[in-house]
């Protein structure tokens, strides 16, 4: 009797029978799967594809909109904690402000085959006026980065009279741009 009833509510219903190959198994359509199964197994191959691409469109598009949700978050906490360029003060302008620089706005001191650019007018009036040998190693040690021994191999003299012209005239130089000349 029981057979018969469960036999009685499937064909009272109005839909015709199909197969269970052909049925496609899944939560709108059942929500108890029989023992043993997973869901889709009785599917045809196309069915079977198509609801796996159903599924996987499903998924992206969740992904999708949460990642959305993420970014437009993101968006206005930022908004928040930003200030506009037209607000910010004037030290924050400066350290994010660049200048143009032009080699005519440099002062040029050629040393050999180097060329020394020197923004500086004060000092490159200074340099100016000290004598030319003494000028070659101020710029050599200074902007060249050579040591005493390689300033006096270019200029073939001993490493100790490179020392005493070099300091010679690195007091010289303070004295022409107004500095303390004890140190």
């Amino acid at each position: 009797m029981s057979d018969r009833k469960n036999n009685f509510d499937f064909s009272r219903q109005s839909w015709p029978k199909q197969p269970s190959a052909e049925r496609v198994v899944g939560e709108r359509e059942r929500k108890e799967l029989p023992p043993g199964t997973k869901g889709g197994e009785n599917m045809k191959p196309d069915r079977h594809a198509k609801h796996k691409q159903h599924a996987f469109d499903s998924f992206c598009k969740k992904v999708l909109k949460c990642e959305a949700c993420n970014g437009y978050r993101e968006i206005s906490r930022r908004k928040k904690h930003s200030i506009p360029f037209s607000e910010l003060p004037e030290d924050a302008m400066e350290q994010l402000a660049t200048y143009d620089r032009y080699p005519w706005e440099y002062n040029t001191f050629i040393l050999g085959g180097d060329v020394i650019l020197i923004e500086n007018d004060l000092l490159a009036d200074a340099l100016n006026a000290l004598p030319q040998d003494n000028r070659d190693i101020l710029l050599m040690y200074w902007f060249l980065e050579m040591a005493d021994r390689e300033i006096a191999e270019r200029m073939n003299l001993a490493r100790r009279t490179i020392n005493n012209r070099r300091l010679k005239s690195y007091r010289l130089l303070k004295e022409l741009m107004g500095g303390d000349t004890d140190a």
